[in-house]
């Protein structure tokens, strides 16, 4: 495709100046003759990856999470003070196949089981022992023991066995449910640890 400009429109001769490019081709690429003439914006700019915008959409969305419980669906989850600690009950799959064996409950603290298997000291004693027969004695109070054994129970009962140091993140209904059975003294508690 040719484009010629008449001089003569402009200040100067009547001589015709052909604008193109005599084989197709610049010293810039490959820019197809349509882009030969007149400004293009963002012509040599670099494209953005979908994988750079799917990051930067998670790093909103976890942005979104702290300091608040709009994520939550269950409606028993309390502020976290992380993104990883920030997640629902309904929102993991081992936990909502748990749900399925209470059909009238709709957050995991609130069933029966729970109460049972992460709540009941007499359970939490018993799977204490078992523990420390493994691993040792765990130092610290009471009630963190209880804390860290209820974790524990949780997991067990939801995921069954995940291997020798695999961690997953605890509900946050589930975490405030354990944190107002066994308080810690001082209010201050450890949070999710990936290792």
């Amino acid at each position: 495709m040719a484009e010629s400009v008449n001089r003569g429109e402009f200040e100067g001769s009547d001589d015709d100046i052909d604008l193109h490019m005599s084989d197709g081709s610049s010293s810039f690429g490959d820019i197809s003759d349509e882009h030969a003439v007149g400004i293009q914006p963002y012509l040599f700019e670099p494209e953005t990856s979908t994988e750079e915008s799917d990051n930067e959409a998670e790093d909103t969305q976890a942005q979104l999470r702290v300091g608040n419980t709009d994520w939550c669906t269950c409606q028993c989850c309390s502020q976290m003070s992380t993104e990883r600690e920030s997640v629902c009950c309904q929102e993991i799959a081992e936990i909502r196949t748990m749900l399925e064996e209470y059909p009238g409950d709709q957050c995991i603290s609130t069933t029966q089981g729970f109460q049972s298997v992460c709540l009941d000291l007499q359970v939490l004693r018993t799977a204490y022992y078992g523990y420390r027969q493994h691993h040792g004695d765990i130092e610290g109070e009471s009630n963190e023991k209880n804390r860290y054994i209820a974790y524990r129970q949780l997991v067990r009962w939801c995921w069954g066995w995940l291997g020798r140091h695999v961690r997953v993140p605890i509900p946050s209904c589930a975490v405030s449910m354990i944190r107002q059975a066994f308080p810690s003294a001082d209010g201050q508690y450890v949070g999710f640890k990936p290792h």
